[in-house]
């Protein structure tokens, strides 16, 4: 509690001592006035321990933090109304838990951290436990992290809108939980659809990270988003959805829909500009991962189905992309494509699905075929035909088949299939793909440069309304926080030559050796500089006021110069002459993201290209580029093949490899190699010089990433159990979630365990975590194992201290060794 630092409220049930240092106590009637109070004089507001009644709406103020103690031991218990955050910005939510009418509801806000919260919310409202709603507006900046939905009777989270703008953008979901969301009970009208994250629901969606989070046991789908939405850059990594899809078969869906059962029914059901990576999926009852509507532009790596119905599923929809991806005993079918075109596989493993009785991968159905698709493929057994595809439309199919079966290939159609290897099966399959490992947390710290300064017009004249643009670089080691502004502030001869400007838009992280160029969209008096005549000093200063914390914060300025001339008077227009002479293209450097890859790595290649000739390049001709690894020995080549606008003689421009045979990023392979950029590669452009086209780098690549320096140290923040009700007799499993926050991973292969004591004598033991935690991450374990032989605590009558203590036996050297215990309390 925080006592002298913020203004604090009690709970009714508090201790004595949190009330005699609180600034308002609660009678456990109506508390929201008190809590409502304490908002309004703006700050922190810090509630005890304790359980808070609340009967009405909370309304939350902008620059404001409202903390409990912990989801275990502050709880908001509504009877009715909500926390409602309205067109307000800058407020952090955090550590506490809310039942009952509770939800939260976001509305047009910005900046907005919640951390910490637990929500177990009835069906009384449509929604989510987490809502995030924009109407007529753009929302941004929203962060969850370590927040979770427990047996909600709606969404876990919905993010929806309305209005002819309806944008959310730069949105973070870090290590959150929605679990039985509408598997007891749903809000009416349409609650049928109940999902564990609807994360596009009628808002439009950019900028949104998915991260380490979890779907379990939820009515329809774990993750979601809807067609109707523009989706842009949509990722998720390292996520688990599990047994979704509870809906009962003979559950009738009327009004909405004259069908029984689940209609999506999916682990993860995806459409729009969506990359998932190495995302786990089991046992949902449509399908593991789908992909439906057209024009879907869906990337999935690394992904892994274990027993859904079906284990990728794509379904009247195009433009889909899959790589080292695996099914593993599908209830009925690995794959299956039906009326969906441009989808390509590229290294997609099919192990044992039971199939329909007569095949057990569909590419295709009667009336509704798979149309200019590759499939690369290896498949161990499955019932029937192993690969159905009839009357496809130019489809080309290579890997090999292992089957037993009478006719383990059936095609019909423009179909290619002489790169395809059909083998007897005799048994086996790949190594199950283990739970996803965390994607470990960079060690270091990002140092931010500005490498380039440019305006518009290039040439001023006094008076000139000018537009200041700045290229950043992180040529740090770790990446810069995401949520940040990574602000730019712009000054003219320190301030004399006219008020400064500067841009603060830029808030997505910024990975090592990577850049973006920014542009000004602020200043004391507007975003645009006024020119002066005569010579000026520019100055650049990126993190100006310093929000990042930098390996080195002394080499943040740039600065330039730039003339602004009295333009002579005006003549008599003459036609502009066709430039003499020819364009010379030359790359002058080549970048990949991530600067320093791992093998099996995801690469993405960049090129500066620069015209040193002296013509403009032809408008409308593309400036392709090509990339090549060994000269193709190290993997199949890539390029960009999108800019086409003319390039002044002089001039440069960036570009991002967009294309390439086996997609349009470079698989990283152990070992150093020579990366060679070979600009107009096709010679579309003709040149002063054609034999100054390519350059080459050096990339190294690492066996794994090197082990950042430091000693982890875990600490439980949560503890939970089912049922989460007990009652005498009951059988009580335990849960905890632990987190890392020391400055170096957990070792690979040791037993992170926590030893569950009730009233103080060891009850249970979890020891089945053994992966490494990373630094700042969290992992929520279960209790498999326990002194008596079994992993459940026969629930007795009373209130019981219950102790979760994380490395109890002292498996691992920590930073600090007297944080491990955590305690809290349960009544039957």
């Amino acid at each position: 509690m925080q006592a002298g630092s913020a203004l604090v409220v009690a709970a009714g049930d508090s201790s004595a001592q949190s009330k005699a240092q609180a600034d308002y106590v609660c009678d456990g009637t109506a508390d929201q006035i008190e809590i409502q109070n304490a908002l309004n004089a703006g700050g922190t507001v810090t509630l005890t321990e304790g359980t808070f009644h609340l009967s009405g709406n909370l309304n939350i103020p902008s620059n404001v933090v409202l903390e409990g103690q912990g989801p275990d031991a502050t709880w908001l218990k509504w009877s009715s109304g909500l926390m409602q955050c309205q067109g307000k910005e800058n407020f952090v939510l955090r550590d506490f838990k809310t039942t009952g009418t509770g939800a939260i509801f976001i509305q047009n806000c910005d900046r907005v951290k919640v951390h910490n919260v637990t929500a177990t919310v009835d069906n009384s409202r449509w929604g989510g436990a987490f809502t995030l709603w924009v109407s007529s507006d753009v929302m941004e900046d929203i962060e969850f992290v370590n927040c979770r939905a427990v047996d909600c009777g709606r969404h876990g989270w919905q993010s929806d809108g309305d209005g002819s703008v309806k944008t959310i953008r730069n949105i973070r979901y870090i290590d959150c939980e929605a679990i039985n969301c509408g598997r007891d009970s749903r809000f009416a009208p349409h609650g049928q659809w109940t999902c564990g994250f609807q994360l596009a629901e009628n808002a439009n969606i950019e900028d949104c990270e998915v991260v380490r989070c979890y779907a379990e046991g939820n009515w329809e789908a774990g993750f979601i988003v809807e067609a109707a939405p523009s989706k842009k850059n949509i990722v998720l990594r390292d996520c688990v959805s599990k047994n979704n899809g509870v809906k009962p078969d003979n559950y009738y869906n009327g009004p909405d829909e004259d069908m029984y059962g689940a209609l999506f029914g999916a682990g993860f059901w995806l459409h729009g500009d969506m990359t998932l990576i190495n995302c786990t999926a089991e046992k949902n009852r449509k399908a593991g991962f789908a992909v439906w509507y057209p024009l879907s532009y869906t990337k999935l790596y690394g992904c892994s189905d274990t027993g859904s119905e079906i284990g990728y599923k794509f379904d009247y929809t195009d433009n889909v992309y899959v790589e080292d991806c695996t099914s593993r005993d599908a209830g009925r079918y690995g794959i299956y494509a039906a009326n969906a075109g441009k989808i390509t596989t590229n290294g997609l493993t099919l192990i044992a699905p039971k199939g329909d009785g007569s095949k057990s991968n569909v590419f295709g159905v009667s009336g509704y075929p798979v149309r200019e698709s590759s499939f690369e493929i290896e498949t161990y057994g499955g019932a029937g035909t192993v690969v159905s595809c009839p009357s496809g439309q130019n489809v080309q199919f290579s890997g090999t088949v292992r089957s037993d079966a009478a006719q383990p290939v059936a095609v019909s159609g423009s179909v290619d299939t002489s790169r395809l290897s059909v083998v007897p099966y005799s048994g086996g399959a790949p190594t199950p793909t283990p739970t996803p490992t965390l994607t470990p947390t960079p060690a270091g710290k990002p140092d931010l440069v500005v490498t380039d300064i440019s305006w518009e017009p290039a040439s001023p004249a006094p008076g000139s309304a000018v537009t200041m643009k700045a290229t950043i670089r992180n040529q740090g080691d770790a990446p810069t926080p995401a949520g940040t502004k990574h602000g730019v502030l712009f000054t003219f001869d320190d301030g004399a030559a006219g008020p400064g400007v500067w841009s603060d838009a830029h808030t997505a992280s910024l990975a090592p050796g990577a850049w973006v160029t920014v542009t000004a969209n602020g200043g004391s008096a507007g975003a645009l500089w006024t020119a002066v005549e005569g010579a000026h000093t520019v100055q650049a200063h990126v993190d100006d006021v310093n929000r990042i914390v930098e390996s080195n914060e002394a080499n943040n300025v740039r600065t330039g110069q730039i003339m602004v001339m009295k333009s002579a008077p005006t003549p008599t227009p003459t036609p502009t002459p066709t430039p003499v002479g020819r364009p010379d293209l030359v790359v002058t450097g080549v970048s990949w993201e991530p600067a320093s890859p791992v093998a099996g790595d995801v690469v993405t290649l960049k090129a500066t290209i620069k015209n040193q000739g002296t013509g403009p390049t032809p408008a409308g001709t593309k400036h392709g580029v090509l990339f090549m690894f060994d000269d193709g020995a190290a993997g199949p080549g890539v390029w960009s093949d999108t800019h086409t606008a003319s390039l002044a003689p002089g001039a440069s421009v960036t570009v991002t490899a967009n294309g390439g045979s086996s997609g349009a990023t470079w698989k990283a392979v152990e070992g150093t190699h020579t990366v060679k950029a070979h600009v107009d590669d096709v010679d579309r452009i003709p040149e002063s010089n054609e034999a100054n086209n390519v350059r080459s780098e050096e990339i190294t690549v690492s066996k794994t990433a090197p082990a950042p320096a430091g000693k982890p140290d875990l600490v439980v923040t949560h503890i939970s159990w089912k049922p989460t009700k007990p009652v005498p007799g009951s059988d009580v499993t335990f849960r905890a979630t632990i987190k890392n926050q020391g400055t170096a991973p957990t070792p690979p292969g040791v037993i992170s365990g926590v030893a569950f004591l009730v009233d103080d004598r060891l009850t249970v033991w979890s020891d089945g975590c053994t992966r490494s935690i990373p630094p700042g991450s969290w992992v929520t374990v279960t209790a498999n194992g326990g002194p008596s032989g079994t992993a459940v605590w026969k629930g007795a009558a009373g209130t019981h201290t219950i102790q979760a203590w994380v490395d109890d036996i002292d498996r691992m050297a920590e930073t600090n060794e007297e944080n491990n215990r955590r305690t809290t309390t349960l009544t039957l």
